[in-house]
């Protein structure tokens, strides 16, 4: 798997100075984020089935080109092979609503991606 590096991240727990050379153990994220770039396709894509496959247990996206928020939880690695990864649960709103998180994060307020 490449090294990905989200837009923003949360933590199960405060770093060490270990865990900062390294950029992070995948066990300790929590939830990525990712806002999407000119390069929408890797943000959408790859990206996607990367955090699926690490296990990451809940990645959020913004998505500026439809226009939409998205929260995936319950990721699946179906057989050995990463490229196969996915989120089996998709909560999407339009951007300007609220998306709801999994406990214990607030419901994220969307309205500040309307801007360009």
């Amino acid at each position: 798997m490449a090294l990905v590096i989200p837009d923003f991240s949360i933590l199960h727990r405060e770093p060490t100075e270990p865990d900062n050379s390294y950029r992070y153990p995948i066990d300790m994220i929590a939830l990525v984020g990712e806002v999407t770039s000119s390069n929408h396709a890797v943000d959408t894509g790859a990206k996607l089935a990367t955090y699926a496959a690490a296990g990451i247990p809940v990645h959020v996206l913004i998505d500026r080109h439809s226009r939409t928020a998205h929260c995936y939880t319950d990721p699946v690695l179906p057989g050995d092979d990463p490229t196969e990864a996915y989120y089996d649960t998709d909560d999407k709103v339009d951007l300007g609503e609220p998306l709801h998180l999994p406990a214990p994060y607030p419901a994220l307020d969307t309205t500040p991606f309307l801007r360009d």
